[in-house]
């Protein structure tokens, strides 16, 4: 491996990590103001995490997701696989950020709902996709999926237990 190449990877891996900790940090801010109180006064099914859990564990799941989108970079990106993997990726960011804002930001219950469920499966494609051409990236959105599947039953027993049903 050449200095070049290795200068290269390192800016790939902070670029990564910075887009999607930045994308994720600016939706994130922009659902802060009303969070604590407004999730606190809600009818939470049994199992729900505290607010405080939120800010750190979205943390280590853009982390995490800046860690794929190196990995996915790295397999090259004109190959057709890993390119269907990185519009893949980038849906499932996009419905994640849309999630959290219309959950937190805005307080859309039902539309979080049916963003947490467009996600949930783009996620799953994601995961399939990217295990195609590279094992750790695959691995990497593991703990994401297990966090968007919590978050799916969260979001359902609030929508239920609080009659956000149909609500738009």
């Amino acid at each position: 491996m050449t200095a070049q190449s290795i200068v290269k990877s390192f800016l790939t891996l902070a670029a990564s990590l910075a887009a999607c900790v930045f994308a994720g940090y600016k939706f994130w801010y922009a659902a802060l103001p009303g969070m604590p109180a407004w999730y606190e006064n809600l009818i939470k099914p049994i199992f729900s995490a505290p607010s405080w859990v939120f800010s750190p564990v979205w943390m280590v799941s853009f982390v995490l997701m800046g860690l794929v989108l190196f990995f996915i970079l790295q397999s090259g990106v004109s190959q057709r696989d890993v390119s269907f993997g990185l519009i893949l990726f980038a849906l499932q960011l996009v419905f994640t950020l849309v999630w959290a804002y219309a959950f937190f930001g805005v307080h859309a219950i039902f539309i979080a709902f049916l963003c947490i469920i467009a996600l949930w499966a783009t996620l799953i494609s994601a995961i399939i996709q990217v295990f195609r051409f590279n094992v750790y990236g695959g691995m990497l959105l593991v703990p994401c999926f297990l966090w968007v599947c919590y978050l799916a039953y969260l979001n359902y027993g609030i929508m239920v237990l609080n009659n956000y049903v149909f609500v738009i």
